[in-house]
């Protein structure tokens, strides 16, 4: 018979980060009071010490992790993963630096083809 529980333990040998330990890991680097955290998630101390014990949390909590602690896990985590994502502000900040660097190599013509008339 074919265990149907912690079906994403059964996968094609991918390696994750271990969630809990990743986020204790934040808390500790970033010296963040634990009795804080867990009082703005509304749970109590040990329950978030269990958290850190998870192999992989639900997203409603890591959303409200990401929440608590005024830090992007979701984005963080995505560095991890084997391919990049373009966020749409990166979109619009490329685009936004291309037009620039336009602008930037017109002004160099103009201001070449100045010291040439005035050297003329």
């Amino acid at each position: 018979m074919i265990s149907t529980s912690n079906k994403y333990k059964n996968g094609k040998g991918e390696h994750y980060p271990a969630i809990g330990n990743f986020i204790h890991y934040h808390i500790i680097q970033n010296k963040i009071k634990k009795a804080d955290v867990a009082r703005a998630l509304g749970i109590l101390p040990t329950g978030l010490n269990e958290y850190f014990k998870k192999e992989s949390l639900q997203f409603a909590i890591l959303w409200k992790l990401s929440m608590a602690m005024n830090y992007n896990f979701i984005a963080h985590l995505g560095e991890y993963l084997p391919f990049r994502f373009e966020t749409i502000r990166e979109k619009a900040l490329k685009e936004e630096l291309a037009e620039k660097e336009a602008i930037i190599q017109k002004m160099e013509i103009r201001l070449e083809t100045m010291r040439e008339l005035i050297q003329k």
